[in-house]
């Protein structure tokens, strides 16, 4: 059994970049948050929906970094496949490189509470969920919580779900009452909480006191728990090539040091060090070797500690 569950879709990405760029077949979706926890523990299980095609393109992934297949359910008949196109203000779209009818039909991957409960147990430390604060999943969380006594569980807030003030209720109920961490990024929480600046961002997610993973884009992140923000720099900013799935990868290791009682700061820190080797090439980082995964440690640790002493 598995310490550490990550539920979210399977995706293959093309990307279009405003400068003309376009790079084709990178994996994506919450593939990036497994990159997240990976360089800090294998012992893992990607929870997600795919097709028949699904080892054509995440296979020698899975194999080179020794993620099980086993949590992967097959339901579509093709892996879902999308192209982003990124707009000069940051924002982006998606679509399906299949036609709107074949996403009409089939739409993404979707978390289902089965997959958690099959899989789950005791000796779950932490759930990581993408998921809308409307998904059926979360009228199954008590017994998610009954299979999984132990485990904290963390969910990334999905960004229409900032933005649409028709479920402000229900995503309002979702972090107060349904998790134990979320995470969300600047442009959200001023979205969600009306704020103007970052300063006012941070304050707002202390008054709702839930323990939060607060992303910043570039400048770095804050972890913000027991009243009080702690930040971290961005790690190796400067060699990014693209910041693809950095979101998803930081709120990753963020649940892994929070589930592991990691020090606030220490988790902004293992989460930016995380991020900053993912941008290091488009797609996801692709093979986390001992030396890797040693020096992620270790740098996290010492920006750590020079970050307290400050």
């Amino acid at each position: 059994m598995a310490r550490y569950l990550i539920a979210g879709g399977i995706i293959v990405n093309d990307m279009e970049y405003p400068d003309g760029r376009k790079v084709t077949g990178f994996l994506g979706g919450a593939l990036y948050t497994v990159n997240g926890v990976l360089p800090y523990t294998e012992d893992l299980l990607f929870l997600s929906e795919a097709g028949p095609d699904f080892d054509d393109f995440y296979g020698d992934y899975f194999r080179l970094n020794h993620i099980s297949p086993n949590g992967i359910a097959n339901v579509f008949p093709k892996t879902c496949y999308t192209l982003v196109k990124y707009e000069e203000s940051g924002e982006w779209s998606e679509s399906s490189i299949y036609g709107p009818e074949h996403h009409a039909k089939y739409g993404f991957p979707v978390v289902r509470a089965k997959y958690i409960l099959e899989n789950g147990g005791p000796d779950v430390r932490g759930i990581y969920v993408e998921a809308s604060a409307t998904e059926p999943m979360w009228d199954q969380l008590d017994e998610i919580r009954e299979r999984c006594p132990n485990a904290k569980i963390m969910v990334e807030l999905v960004t229409e779900d900032a933005h649409d003030l028709s479920i402000r209720d229900s995503v309002m109920d979702l972090l107060n009452n349904k998790v134990d961490i979320y995470s969300l990024n600047l442009p959200e929480s001023m979205a969600l909480f009306g704020t103007s600046s970052e300063d006012e961002s941070i304050q707002a997610i202390i008054r709702l006191g839930k323990p939060c993973f607060f992303r910043v884009g570039k400048k770095g992140s804050y972890m913000i728990q027991d009243g009080k923000a702690w930040f971290a720099p961005s790690v190796e900013s400067d060699t990014s090539v693209d910041p693809t799935g950095c979101g998803n990868c930081s709120t990753g290791a963020a649940m892994y040091g929070f589930c592991e009682g990691c020090h606030p700061l220490l988790t902004a820190y293992l989460a930016n060090v995380a991020a900053g080797v993912n941008a290091r090439q488009y797609g996801p980082f692709p093979h986390y070797t001992e030396e890797i995964k040693k020096w992620m440690r270790e740098t996290a640790e010492k920006l750590y500690e020079r970050g307290l002493e400050k």
